[in-house]
């Protein structure tokens, strides 16, 4: 028999995260252009996010009761952490090297990048959704908002999945790339996929964990 529900926080930790994603975005657009990139500052927001997570743990093992399984709870902030981790590494890698880039390469990653702020977005929104629903006594109306969040999610993912496929194929066929840089945006295209994979598996812990209520 479920307790009665006490707050959890997880949105809190979730802005943070996407504050990392946004600030991301940024980075990714002025990298585009030629600019500077100001890793830094997605590396504050990263720790911001840290400084958030440490609390959000604290704050569960406090609540004598929790609604779900503490383990479970953990894991998803696993998942959340290693967002705005990836968003940290992926900002020092930009800022590290610029190759020349055809206007199709361009384009590819600006797709990407913005694929990935979409999906962080919504996966903030989906924990939202997650926390109003506990809030209202698991209300069936916002655990159908979570599901539809997820396979929001999911669809995103898949189409983001589709755009980094492409950048590979083009990044091997395009001319005047020497092969470090070949072998740099590559790993550059599979890190910020990277993010929006962790994304959907944060909000796959969310599918399992409404399932079980």
């Amino acid at each position: 028999m479920l307790r009665k529900p006490q707050p959890l926080g997880l949105v809190r930790h979730t802005q943070a995260v996407e504050n990392a994603a946004e600030e991301l975005g940024k980075q990714l657009r002025a990298w585009l252009r030629g600019e500077g990139v100001e890793a830094e500052l997605v590396s504050e927001a990263e720790h911001a996010a840290d400084r958030v997570k440490r609390e959000l743990r604290a704050r569960l093992g406090a609540i004598r009761h929790p609604p779900i399984p503490r383990s479970s709870l953990l894991e998803l902030i696993w998942h959340q952490d290693e967002i705005a981790d990836l968003c940290q590494d992926a900002a020092l890698l930009m800022s590290l090297r610029r190759p020349d880039l055809s206007i199709e390469l361009e384009d590819g990653f600006r797709t990407l990048g913005e694929s990935l702020v979409r999906v962080v977005h919504e996966y903030h929104l989906t924990v939202e959704a997650f926390e109003e629903a506990l809030a209202s006594g698991l209300s069936q109306g916002k655990l159908k908002q979570v599901q539809e969040g997820v396979d929001r999610i999911n669809l995103l993912e898949h189409e983001s999945d589709m755009v980094e496929r492409e950048l590979v194929r083009i990044i091997y066929h395009a001319e005047g790339l020497s092969d470090f840089d070949r072998y740099h945006l590559v790993q550059l295209v599979l890190m910020l996929g990277g993010v929006v994979d962790q994304t959907e598996n944060a909000a796959g812990d969310l599918r399992l964990l409404v399932s079980r209520l």
